[in-house]
């Protein structure tokens, strides 16, 4: 049955299986386009303004004009929130040089724990700080843990320091600290990195942003990946318990209700 959802493409609200992209489209032939992928509570998106800002500097990066104001695109979210009836989902907005389309859809996002590998695969320092439609170093590394029995990859730099997951940030938690690689290594500076890095503190925890290389997640206490979508997921197969991560998915909960108003 085709889907009844609306999506923003170029200027309009279609239906989804009406909106269209030229075949020429740099986004399409080249990956030229930056994208931001946002969580749907309540009907509400959690921080939407840190989503936009960074997709702003990911189109500044690129040279892509945003044609749009902050104030128009969070008005196209919450339209297209309202007429597709989310409550619980994701919005997505995708940008190229040539198209802007944006899509909200209802999705039941279940906690979950994840496995994951070291991956061969290295990041691009140049573009791994923006969300570009450039992903295939990230798709690679996916496709390796799969094939390694795992479901999240992480990624080092050139120097050999630990990066990030595949569709996350990485933390480290060792003699009660936390740990995160700096933006310096070439992480993406998530919107939920920044959200725990806040929390922690106000939790008295300490917080280290310092480089570190793949041995240090073997003598780990903790490991968790963050993003808009997972949240805080403990990754199981380094690390020997969860305490600190259940504080902080605690935490970050109690701070979506109290800044959406649920």
């Amino acid at each position: 049955m085709p889907s009844t959802n609306y999506a923003y493409v170029n200027g309009r609200f279609v239906l989804e299986a009406e909106g269209t992209v030229s075949i020429f489209d740099r986004g399409f032939l080249y990956g030229h386009g930056v994208f931001e992928t946002m969580r749907v509570y309540g009907g509400r998106i959690f921080r939407a303004q840190d989503h936009i800002e960074r997709l702003l500097a990911g189109l500044r990066a690129l040279s892509i004009e945003p044609v749009f104001s902050r104030e128009e695109l969070r008005a196209v979210c919450r339209v297209l929130t309202e007429r597709n009836k989310v409550l619980q989902g994701v919005a997505r907005v995708y940008r190229t040089c040539d198209s802007i389309i944006v899509t909200v859809h209802p999705s039941s996002l279940e906690p979950r724990d994840l496995t994951a590998i070291v991956s061969t695969v290295r990041i691009d320092p140049a573009l791994s700080p923006y969300k570009t439609a450039n992903r295939l170093p990230y798709i690679l590394a996916q496709e390796q843990a799969a094939i390694e029995g795992a479901n999240e990859a992480i990624l080092l730099n050139g120097a050999g320091r630990v990066v990030e997951f595949a569709t996350g940030n990485l933390f480290v938690v060792k003699d009660g600290r936390l740990f995160t690689p700096p933006l310096d290594d070439g992480p993406l500076p998530g919107v939920t990195r920044h959200a725990v890095l806040t929390l922690a503190r106000e939790l008295q925890i300490s917080t280290s942003e310092t480089g570190f290389g793949p041995e240090f997640l073997e003598t780990a206490d903790e490991v968790f990946a963050t993003n808009s979508l997972i949240e805080i997921a403990p990754v199981t197969n380094w690390g020997r318990t969860q305490q600190l991560t259940n504080r902080l998915q605690e935490a970050y909960h109690d701070l979506i209700h109290e800044e959406l108003g649920l």
